[in-house]
């Protein structure tokens, strides 16, 4: 019989409603890494008040009229003056620093996949980010057995077609959730 994993890479996880402060409200997760060591992952929901070619110019970086520009994510608050690109894998791809997230996602952070997209050569879909969010060992499993997140499997279409406002309510109805019935009341029976 195969043991079942129980790890949350590769999936969502969404903020609960809750009593007192939540460290990262209203967020949508993308889990790229879970391990003995901790997790990480990018927050896919929140923007920037700046795109792309405003960031490749703080980069030094010459964007042509080939670029595709789009929206800079706040990914977390971990070295949030790092970029980290989400896009879709393909077997051909050799950015210098890139980790497969699953069969279908990488998450590249070095600059080289940034000066091709400055002039229309990246990946077709690509969601930037500056920063991550960690978790040092058994901190999530923790924040998830305290109810502070739900978690379901990704869904590229939220990822790279869904606009920020409306992430979160989308990856809630892949569970058949609606969030504005979530309270952050508890009660007892």
């Amino acid at each position: 019989m195969k043991k079942q994993s129980s790890s949350l890479k590769n999936n969502f996880l969404i903020s609960m409603p809750m009593l007192g402060q939540h460290k990262h409200p209203d967020s949508v997760i993308y889990i790229c890494h879970q391990g003995e060591y901790g997790s990480m992952g990018i927050i896919i929901n929140q923007e920037y008040d700046m795109d792309l070619a405003t960031m490749l110019a703080h980069l030094h970086i010459h964007c042509d009229s080939n670029i595709r520009n789009q929206t800079v994510y706040h990914g977390g608050d971990v070295q949030n003056d790092r970029g980290f690109i989400l896009h879709p894998f393909e077997h051909n791809d050799d950015w210098l620093s890139s980790y497969r997230v699953s069969d279908c996602l990488s998450l590249t952070s070095s600059v080289d996949i940034l000066e091709a997209m400055a002039i229309g050569l990246g990946p077709k879909q690509a969601l930037v980010a500056l920063g991550y969010i960690g978790w040092g060992p058994g901190e999530l499993e923790s924040e998830i057995i305290d109810n502070l997140w739900l978690n379901c499997p990704v869904n590229l279409d939220i990822i790279f077609s869904v606009a920020a406002g409306d992430k979160m309510q989308a990856a809630a109805s892949s569970l058949g959730v609606s969030l504005e019935r979530l309270t952050s009341h508890s009660g007892k029976a």
